[in-house]
């Protein structure tokens, strides 16, 4: 598979796929985040959690499924 991989490209790309970006803004897709931007966005996510009633809080977890609407783990996280 990695000698595949590794003769699939033979040139590099171009110019026009490089520059893909329009609107000028940053890229978030393969940028890491800088800590203050993560202590953000965490601290926005608990605010939320923290407001969430317990039915929430099972309808988040069914929708992310990592439970079931049965409220047994799911198959992927070993249930």
């Amino acid at each position: 598979m990695l000698s595949l991989a590794a003769g699939f490209r033979k040139e590099p790309a171009s110019k026009e796929i490089k520059s893909a970006r329009k609107n000028g803004k940053p890229r978030s897709n393969g940028v890491p985040l800088t800590r203050g931007e993560l202590l953000t966005a965490h601290q926005r996510a608990l605010k939320v959690a923290e407001t969430m009633t317990v039915r929430e809080g099972f309808q988040s977890l069914v929708t992310a499924g990592i439970i079931t609407p049965a409220g047994k783990l799911s198959p992927r996280y070993g249930g």
